[in-house]
């Protein structure tokens, strides 16, 4: 079932994990070199001691108003699922999810947030991971739609062939997941749980349980794909980025760049993209270089782009990780809820 995180603890798993992270730390550390090849450090070091701060208190606000409209996002879609949930209760989850995503390799943060957090909140785990599937989508889908509409003002061939390759390469992935969310949810669950009946006399008991799931976790999506409620989680996505976004263009003023709405655009969704790519914990590397790619086809000189890409990354992961380690260090229920549900479900699981 999706209770059952237990099987990434297996010496395979584990091996696997740790391929994994040796893979990312090797990604980071090339694009590292790749950014700090031609640098110069003390010109660095001279731009960020003439840097603006009044200009970064207010990206970090913007910052602040964009992960509000994030953790609202998550109570609508909780909300969907069935169970009624306040955005005041859904803030300190979603926060410490993205504290732990910022500093553990491979998105723990989501794992935790589907599988331990929804104790506190009295929602299943189904529902949660649900919800965090289609927030993925959701976000997705409007970073490729910032990236497009920033491309748009830029001279033909000016970004790199493979991020427009890249992008229609995720757009049309990323359509045709979300439309069949909308439209396929309900017969792929009837599917599923025929198969599942149909093995269920033949195949070893965890096959069942994990196809069981598997109709659950569809189910749950069926329950917040509704069109209504695909739009809204749109809308607030828009808003949600466009927090962010004062982040980025907030910076860029800092360091002296031209104000410029689709440079920022390029800039936000060129760093957030690249998180996809595997790497070390906190996404350095691939969002550095990313970051510093997008600041040169701006007309950023290597310093400003070096320096606007330190800034960036800083920007985004400081405030969250601080804010999401302040809630788990005064919200001790946040852990103590899912170990109370465990404790009482213990004894039924050794009948």
């Amino acid at each position: 079932m999706l209770d059952e995180p237990v099987s990434l603890t297996t010496p395979t798993k584990g091996k696997n994990g740790i391929v994994r992270l040796i893979i990312g730390c090797a990604l980071s550390a090339v694009c590292l070199y790749f950014v700090f090849r031609n640098i110069r450090f003390e010109e660095v070091g001279r731009a960020l001691a003439t840097f603006r701060w009044p200009y970064l208190i207010v990206g970090v606000l913007s910052l602040a108003a964009g992960y509000t409209a994030r953790i609202f996002r998550w109570k609508l879609l909780l909300k969907a699922c069935g169970p009624k949930v306040t955005t005041a209760a859904c803030a300190s989850p979603f926060l410490a999810s993205i504290a732990l995503n910022n500093v553990l390799p491979f998105r723990l943060g989501d794992v935790v947030r589907a599988l331990v957090f929804p104790a506190a909140l009295g929602v299943t785990k189904t529902g949660a991971t649900a919800t965090l599937v289609l927030e993925r989508l959701v976000d997705l889908l409007t970073l490729l739609m910032c990236l497009a509409v920033a491309a748009s003002f830029f001279p033909k061939g000016a970004l790199p062939a493979s991020v427009v390759d890249i992008v229609i390469v995720l757009s049309v992935i990323g359509s045709v997941a979300l439309l069949g969310l909308i439209l396929f949810t309900g017969l792929i669950v009837r599917l599923v749980r025929w198969f599942a009946t149909r093995i269920e006399p033949k195949a070893p008991t965890k096959v069942v349980v994990v196809v069981r799931a598997i109709a659950d976790l569809v189910e749950a999506l069926q329950s917040i794909s509704r069109m209504r409620t695909v739009f809204a989680a749109l809308a607030i996505s828009f808003v949600a980025w466009a927090g962010e976004l004062g982040l980025y263009l907030a910076l860029m003023q800092g360091i002296g760049m031209a104000f410029s709405l689709p440079g920022g655009l390029l800039l936000m969704s060129m760093a957030t993209i690249a998180t996809l790519v595997p790497s070390s914990p906190g996404y350095v590397g691939p969002y550095h270089l990313a970051a510093f790619t997008a600041a040169h086809l701006m007309g950023g000189s290597s310093t400003q782009a070096m320096t606007l890409a330190v800034l960036c990354h800083l920007g985004v992961w400081l405030p969250t990780t601080i804010a999401g380690a302040t809630v788990m260090i005064f919200n001790r229920n946040l852990f103590n809820a899912a170990r109370n549900q465990a404790s009482l479900e213990a004894p039924g699981d050794r009948k």
